[in-house]
């Protein structure tokens, strides 16, 4: 079981968090990463793998949010776990780059396989590599904290305009779909 995790999908104020804002893309992360996860997990049913989407996470903070995210990780009994995100910062700022907790020898190889596999698919995107997160890091909790080998994805920066001009929801989601497969079949 493959479990993809939508970040940002924490209420606060009844409302989900949302994560950062394209304004290029005119979409948050987390509805983004919605429709990116939707047809990852149909690509990955048609190829007979099985996979789980979860959007909501409850808590009132983001420990507690991780713990829950966690939580539902292992009920599903999920053999991996991806947490879906994009990047934001100064327009300028560009890359992909993918992160996984720093002694997780098949997290770092889940890592591995995105990063090749998005490199491939779109070579307009800088490649940032892979990031080892450690405690106090941010984005750490989530891969910490699963039963599972996990990775934070950030594919490109939604503030960056050419970043953007290269992605859509679908390409990204091939991408993904690709890469999932590489890593469960070189396992």
């Amino acid at each position: 079981m493959i479990a993809l995790c939508i970040g940002h999908s924490r209420k606060i104020k009844g409302r989900h968090d949302g994560g950062a804002f394209s304004p290029f893309l005119r979409k948050s992360e987390r509805d983004f990463n919605l429709e990116v996860a939707d047809t990852v997990a149909r690509n990955l049913d048609r190829m007979g793998e099985d996979c789980r989407i979860i959007s909501e996470y409850k808590g009132n903070g983001y420990g507690s949010a991780m713990l829950d995210a966690s939580k539902q990780v292992q009920d599903i009994h999920a053999s991996i776990a991806i947490e879906l995100h994009f990047n934001s910062a100064t327009p300028s700022a560009t890359g992909h780059e993918w992160l996984y907790w720093k002694s997780s020898v098949t997290g770092r190889k889940l890592a591995q396989a995105f990063s090749d596999t998005f490199s491939e698919d779109f070579p307009g995107i800088k490649s940032r590599g892979l990031k080892a997160l450690s405690p106090g890091d941010r984005g750490a909790e989530f891969v910490k904290l699963t039963h599972c080998p996990a990775i934070l994805t950030e594919p490109f920066f939604g503030s960056n305009e050419d970043d953007c001009s290269h992605i859509t929801a679908t390409r990204v989601a091939e991408s993904y779909s690709k890469a999932i497969l590489k890593f469960l079949r070189t396992r």
